[in-house]
């Protein structure tokens, strides 16, 4: 009985260990920066300027009377066709934001005649961000910070667990 209850709160340290790993992985990223989505913004300059991720989020802010916001493919984005739309953005509040689920390249277009005025981005995806390396003193680099700590400190006391209990 002992054991299997020492079992289940090691499966659940892992899970949660998991989770918040997972968690941390996103950021979100307001498309125009501060100038938000609007006429009068160069938004492949703005991109080419920007790193996307898998599990980033893009923010779109801006007049929900007057602009809106749908995914397209490369050819509606070419073309500021709407009827190649595959997902409407807009959800009416104006501060929509949507999620970048895979790596590859998405396509956002305004469809109130404002996409041929430039309201439209290309945005490429990539799988995961380059490690961060941080200089120390020393001349060394590590990639260590408090979520690495915390994994570390549930690794120990998972292995000591199962050294103690013979899992």
């Amino acid at each position: 009985m002992k054991k299997s209850i020492n079992f289940a709160i090691i499966v659940a340290m892992v899970v949660a260990t998991t989770m918040m790993t997972g968690l941390v992985t996103g950021r979100l990223v307001n498309v125009g920066g501060k100038d938000m989505w609007r006429t009068g913004i160069n938004y492949t300059e703005w991109a080419s300027h920007e790193s996307f991720y898998v599990g980033d989020w893009l923010g779109f802010k801006f007049d929900k009377n007057q602009f809106d916001v749908i995914e397209v493919n490369e050819t509606g984005y070419k073309d500021c066709n709407p009827n190649f739309m595959i997902t409407n953005i807009t959800r009416g509040a104006g501060r929509d934001i949507y999620e970048l689920k895979e790596a590859k390249s998405y396509y956002f277009i305004c469809t109130r005649g404002y996409c041929w005025g430039g309201m439209k981005v290309a945005i490429n995806v990539t799988s995961s961000p380059p490690p961060t390396l941080s200089p120390h003193k020393n001349n060394s680099y590590t990639n260590c910070g408090p979520m690495h700590l915390l994994i570390l400190v549930i690794s120990v006391l998972i292995a000591f667990l199962i050294n103690d209990y013979g899992y």
